[in-house]
């Protein structure tokens, strides 16, 4: 009921405001100072309410692009995580297999056997 009766009363000051030469026309015994000084108030208000409305504005903008960067910031970071931990998996996996294959070649190397095969070639 409060807001029907706000919105009224919005009306009939901004129709004063827009018919104001209408409205002195009309009642001209009415002090024209009275029009004059309720302009100056709502354009103060106006601006006032500009100026919330701005800061409100930059302060929810200045939140969503603090979340996405820290949402992309996070996601980089978990990424780089992931791509390190895959990186630091695969070169254990072939060190290890590295390692295997030449312990095979040492266990089943035989020295006089390539001796004896270096010399039958040199032959």
């Amino acid at each position: 009921m409060l807001i029907k009766l706000g919105i009224i009363a919005g009306i009939i000051v901004f129709g004063g405001i827009i018919f104001s030469d209408e409205i002195k026309s009309f009642f001209p015994n009415s002090s024209g100072e009275t029009f004059d000084l309720l302009k100056d108030d709502i354009s103060d208000l106006s601006l006032i309410a500009s100026d919330s409305i701005e800061n409100k504005i930059d302060s929810s903008i200045d939140k969503i692009v603090d979340k996405t960067s820290d949402s992309i910031s996070t996601t980089i970071s978990d990424e780089i995580n992931t791509a390190g931990n895959k990186i630091s998996n695969e070169i254990s996996d072939v060190k290890e297999s590295s390692q295997q294959i030449i312990k095979e070649k040492i266990s089943n190397f035989n020295l006089i056997e390539s001796i004896q095969s270096i010399l039958t070639i040199k032959n």
